[in-house]
């Protein structure tokens, strides 16, 4: 139990990107040169956010996997079951909703740094709609109870990005975290 309300904690910590396959060239680009959200997310984040907070992502397979932080104390089928019965739910997202993420979310403090993703063509609002949905319920949640998790939630940021990917941040130093991963996705 201690793992996983560790792990909880550690991935609220970064949420950021979900990309969507609707804009200009559709098909070419992500084909051509499929990006490796979670090796963007570990690299615009802290070195102690990597020690602690694990990033997962869903393989080829459909299970979700995880990298950094505690992930090696899951067994993976605990670790695919978590996320996709309490991490997913929590963030508002739907297997529909997109085709390849990287994410870090904690269902115990406000703390979602990076969410890499290519959404789904047609389904960039409801990606954006749910992580808007996310961040406003960590504001609420948060603001009459601990004032250090109310300001990080209410510095997030949910954007399209122009490489179309839509990324959500919401942890310490957001400006930061935003733009490391903007010039990671643009690169």
């Amino acid at each position: 139990m201690k793992r996983i309300i560790a792990c909880l904690m550690a991935g609220v910590m970064l949420l950021a990107l979900v990309g969507c396959g609707g804009s200009g060239s559709s098909g070419s680009a992500s084909s051509a040169a499929k990006k490796d959200y979670t090796q963007i997310l570990h690299d615009a984040r802290s070195d102690e956010d990597n020690e602690y907070e694990m990033i997962f992502t869903k393989g080829e397979d459909g299970k979700f996997t995880a990298q950094y932080g505690y992930s090696a104390e899951y067994e993976a089928d605990q670790l695919s079951d978590e996320v996709a019965n309490m991490m997913m739910p929590l963030l508002g997202l739907e297997d529909d909703m997109y085709d390849d993420f990287a994410a870090s979310v904690s269902g115990m403090m406000v703390r979602a740094t990076a969410w890499p993703s290519q959404a789904r063509q047609g389904k960039t609002q409801d990606v954006v709609d749910a992580l808007d949905a996310y961040v406003q319920s960590q504001q609420k949640s948060m603001e009459h109870y601990l004032e250090d998790q109310y300001q990080i939630a209410s510095a997030a940021r949910v954007a399209t990005v122009p490489t179309g990917e839509v990324v959500m941040v919401c942890c310490e130093d957001s400006d930061t975290v935003f733009e490391n991963i903007k010039k990671a996705l643009a690169a």
